[in-house]
């Protein structure tokens, strides 16, 4: 663990943003706009875009239409499809940075080794490879689902071929006529396998756990309907509003309504049906959990996909790796001269800012939470002054541009606070953290993503406790951290 030594050779700053991605690009657009300039985003990787910049696999795609999916403060008309494309995603990130001046706040290559609050100086102290800060305010924006897992599989450094995670998708791999193994079938894996299909020579899924995969409303836009869209731009906010409105109407029925679950289950079983035709691939496709327990994905051509004849879907686990192949526990030997990690994320607990970071009593985040993420609002956590988690416990909605909107009124509105009273710091009490969370628990122990009879990284480990949605619709998340609730926060001595 890196050591600060002194306080003297740091950059101050008013406000430290870790992770460029789409919450800390919000967030600093937000400060902007407040009149706080004296900002600084730092971004381990060579680019700002977060998940958008990093995911380069074949497919991949967003599984939110594009027209909510984007910030509201700078609508893109001329998206090509309802669902855009992983590069149209990370060009329009860009091109919002330099609309709206924060390029210059982002110090990209620079990776936070260190954060701790300083109890007498009532700052952040943080370390990074390449220098140290002092800020006031703390923002991490990193992400819960960024940090890439790949099984410990015996024999894994063997393999003579050519294995990745799907995030890290080598530029010049070549798949035309290979043998290829995809371990894995979450949200990338449902991208990925269409685009690469038709492609390789063959194709080996292996599965442990069926999604349910459902068709969506995909198709081109029209350059009649783009310009449509750019010339009434009163069009642009009704068609978001209507994407929002469906998709409050799913989230409410995840909540409340195992009628509209056991719904989605059907359609989900026709799209099974409509291109599978033998009966035990349809079985061992079908999920034995309830729509939503885990994140629903989209694609109109993954069951399409495995059809295929060069496409075999194997249902045991992998359970080694060898020079040339993959074992798995019925014994089969697959041979591969590529292997596909399509196995997810570290979740929010797991991720490894949570050990970098140490609140007032010097322990790290990992530490305080113990496996049991906890935050007020999704965005405060109680013993960490001065600090904001975006995309913290219980705020994750179906839009990440929504939570990160939201986030960054509530963030801009407890910075603006905490000047105007003329205090250091403020750290959220106990109290009002634990009654935001026994009022999530209430909601959403009753929910699909609770009782749907999965395990999903929703859930904390070992708890049971649902700590990664909010409690609620995207409208009541908006409405909840619109104004900061000074009542429940500590403030702390005067400048």
């Amino acid at each position: 663990m890196t050591t600060i030594d002194t306080v003297n050779e740091a950059q101050a700053v008013e406000v430290l943003v870790l992770g460029a991605g789409i919450c800390g690009i919000a967030v600093a657009i937000g400060l902007r706009k407040a009149g706080i300039d004296d900002v600084v985003i730092v971004e381990r990787s060579d680019s700002v875009g977060g998940t958008w910049h990093h995911n380069t696999y074949p497919g991949c795609a967003v599984d939110i239409p594009s027209h909510l999916y984007s910030f509201s403060f700078a609508p893109k008309p001329d998206w090509s499809r309802v669902y855009g494309t992983q590069a149209e995603l990370e060009a329009y990130i860009a091109t919002v940075v330099d609309d709206f001046g924060v390029r210059d706040n982002v110090r990209i290559e620079t990776e936070v080794l260190e954060a701790r609050w300083d109890t007498g100086d009532h700052r952040w102290h943080v370390v990074t490879n390449r220098g140290a800060f002092r800020a006031r305010f703390f923002v991490i924006a990193a992400g819960p689902l960024h940090e890439p897992v790949i099984p410990a599989l015996p024999g894994r450094d063997t393999f003579q071929g050519t294995a990745f995670h799907s995030s890290q998708w080598p530029e010049d791999i070549d798949v035309i006529g290979r043998a290829v193994v995809a371990i894995g079938t979450g949200a990338s894996a449902i991208q990925f396998v269409p685009a690469i299909q038709s492609r390789v020579r063959r194709l080996t899924l292996v599965q442990r756990t069926p999604s349910w995969v459902l068709p969506k409303p995909d198709w081109d836009i029209t350059e009649t309907s783009k310009r449509c869209l750019a010339r009434v731009p009163i069009l642009m906010k009704l068609l978001r509003l209507f994407t929002w409105l469906i998709l409050d109407i799913f989230t409410s029925a995840a909540l409340h309504s195992p009628r509209i679950a056991r719904m989605v289950g059907i359609f989900g079983r026709l799209h099974i049906r409509r291109h599978i035709n033998d009966p035990s691939t349809r079985k061992a496709l079908t999920p034995r959990y309830a729509p939503a327990c885990k994140r629903l994905c989209f694609s109109n051509d993954y069951y399409r996909a495995l059809a295929q004849p060069n496409v075999d879907l194997v249902t045991s686990p992998a359970v080694e790796v060898r020079e040339h192949s993959v074992v798995t526990s019925d014994g089969r030997e697959i041979p591969a001269d590529i292997i596909i990690y399509g196995t997810g994320f570290h979740t929010l607990q797991h991720h490894p800012v949570t050990e970098r970071v140490r609140g007032r009593s010097g322990e790290t985040l990992a530490q305080v939470w113990r496996g049991n993420p906890k935050a007020h609002m999704g965005t405060t956590i109680s013993g960490f002054p001065n600090a904001f988690m975006m995309f913290g416990p219980n705020v994750g909605t179906l839009s990440g541009f929504t939570m990160a909107e939201a986030q960054t009124h509530y963030i801009v509105g407890a910075i603006e606070a905490v000047r105007r009273l003329g205090v250091v710091a403020f750290d959220v009490t106990a109290n009002a953290q634990d009654a935001f969370v026994a009022e999530a628990d209430r909601t959403l122990n009753k929910s699909t993503f609770a009782l749907g009879g999965c395990d999903s990284y929703y859930l904390a480990d070992g708890h049971r406790r649902v700590s990664l949605p909010w409690p609620g619709t995207m409208y009541s998340l908006t409405r909840r951290l619109r104004k900061f609730d000074l009542e429940s926060y500590q403030l702390i001595g005067q400048r």
